[in-house]
């Protein structure tokens, strides 16, 4: 668009805002027809329009439909986000003041840095929310409450396995115990326990979960443990909604395992 057709730059804001009157939005219209180079300006600046409107970026009409994004939505809201808006919009101010451009371009320049405004937030927030998980994760991942296999003197093998998971020889002790496993036709909970534990510091998550949904589908008195440590796989993956699910099913009975741990995590998670 040269330089003759710029003032048609706050006519085509005025009619994207409804705001001209009827005898004049016929006239834009018809220079819409006539122009081809207007009608450019227009669609690109339609399309920005309607994506990204400056005046409702962050008002109480925004409802994400992405649970995360939910949570997003209370920042926005904020008082630290409309700080935010109040920046970009003086920034704005300064930049259309040195570069002597219309009213439009420079909401194309306003609305292009509250997006990216948006963007790096989003972005800081996953973030965040990962770290928050792995945090929890680490705090919940206490391994000094697993069963002893010390105390089997007819096991050495699985005393030695004990001995080099304590060491964090996850590596090591996993291949011991699934050596150990080979001969055996079923094994013990606590046994299982172990394998699964060390599956899940090596992130081999799958193998992690067979082997505590194992426990899960025994008769034995240590079967909700199975659930424990499978809310635990899922917490190190970040998988929320996997880990509610686990938990709610040990909340279902005040006897299984962490029921106590289970509920406080929990409300950490919701």
């Amino acid at each position: 668009m040269d330089a003759n057709q710029e003032k048609y730059h706050d006519q085509i804001d005025a009619y994207l805002r409804d705001e001209l009157s009827t005898e004049d939005r016929a006239l834009f219209e018809q220079l819409l027809e006539k122009n081809p180079e207007v009608l450019k300006e227009f669609k690109i600046h339609q399309e920005l329009f309607v994506h990204i409107d400056e005046s409702s970026w962050i008002d109480d009409s925004f409802t994400p439909e992405i649970e995360e994004v939910k949570k997003v939505e209370n920042y926005f809201k904020s008082i630290e986000a409309k700080r935010l808006k109040d920046t970009i919009v003086k920034a704005q101010a300064n930049y259309q003041k040195k570069n002597n451009t219309s009213f439009l371009n420079n909401r194309l320049f306003l609305s292009v840095l509250a997006a990216a405004s948006i963007a790096i937030f989003v972005v800081l927030y996953t973030m965040n929310s990962n770290n928050a998980d792995q945090d929890l994760y680490a705090a919940y991942s206490q391994w000094q409450d697993l069963p002893s296999l010390t105390s089997r003197s007819d096991e050495s093998q699985l005393a030695e396995g004990q001995r080099l998971f304590e060491q964090k020889k996850y590596d090591e002790s996993y291949m011991l115990f699934k050596e150990y496993k080979k001969d055996k036709n079923k094994l013990l909970p606590s046994v299982l326990i172990y394998l699964g534990v060390s599956a899940l510091e090596l992130d081999q998550y799958t193998e992690a979960i067979s082997y505590f949904d194992q426990i899960i589908s025994s008769d034995t008195i240590d079967q909700s443990k199975g659930y424990w440590y499978k809310a635990l796989v899922y917490l190190k993956q970040d998988k929320k909604d996997d880990v509610i699910k686990v938990l709610e099913i040990i909340l279902k009975d005040r006897q299984n395992y962490n029921f106590d741990k289970a509920q406080a995590l929990l409300k950490k998670m919701q």
